[in-house]
């Protein structure tokens, strides 16, 4: 894959990690030189020291050829512009961070794909994490109307031993079970052991009651 990756703060230093790892050919924009100098020392990766809202900085980054374009500055209007841009020469996917959550509006209506407000994503994960300490990881979606969390049954789990359809919960909730490596996706008769890594989907609402039934010890 053809990355264009504009911006060398904390997420975009991450994402060429990722992206550099992964063997795609990278393309680096950034208007620091001294950012562009360390990431490439680090990375085999193209950099380019420049302002990507400029149709020359993206035309010599290749924009044309390049299957997406990831704009992660600080600066909704930037990002919109270098997206729109890239778009216009012929990038074939743009993608963008978006900071302030009255211009999400903006970005809908450009057919840009965004990422909304990502230091409060941070922060809600943080706070959700710390709430339900036995959750081992967690996506919300439907804009926090329903998850999909991941949790361990512990030793004496009151649903070691059982089989799902024993456990009072709806159809379709369990969505796979992980147990020494392999991947079971469930049905009615499927047996939860001590230690397997259960994959739920759920209303927000019925998290804690359904991840209790897989946490909460049985009393003796």
């Amino acid at each position: 894959m053809y990355l264009i990756i504009v911006g060398l703060g904390g997420i975009g230093r991450n994402l060429v990690n990722i992206a550099a790892k992964d063997k795609n050919d990278v393309v680096v924009i950034d208007e620091n030189e001294k950012r562009c100098k360390e990431i490439a020392e680090q990375y085999d990766v193209l950099t380019i020291v420049g302002d990507a809202t400029q149709k020359s900085i993206l035309e010599e980054a290749n924009a044309q050829r390049a299957n997406v374009l990831i704009a992660t500055t600080s600066d909704d209007g930037d990002n919109l512009m270098m997206a729109l841009t890239a778009k216009e020469l012929g990038t074939k996917n743009t993608i963008a961070i978006v900071n302030q959550e009255e211009h999400v509006e903006m970005f809908k209506n450009a057919n840009v794909f965004m990422l909304e407000n990502p230091d409060m994503t941070v922060a809600r994960h943080l706070y959700l994490t710390a709430k339900r300490p036995k959750i081992k990881d967690f996506i919300t979606i439907g804009k926090g109307k329903a998850e999909i969390f991941e949790l361990i049954v512990s030793d004496n789990s009151r649903a070691a031993g059982k089989e799902l359809s024993q456990l009072n919960i709806k159809k379709g909730v369990v969505v796979a079970i992980e147990r020494n490596s392999d991947i079971i996706m469930p049905t009615g008769d499927a047996v939860i052991k001590a230690g397997d890594l259960v994959t739920i989907f759920a209303k927000t609402k019925e998290v804690d009651a359904i991840s209790s039934i897989f946490t909460r010890e049985k009393v003796f």
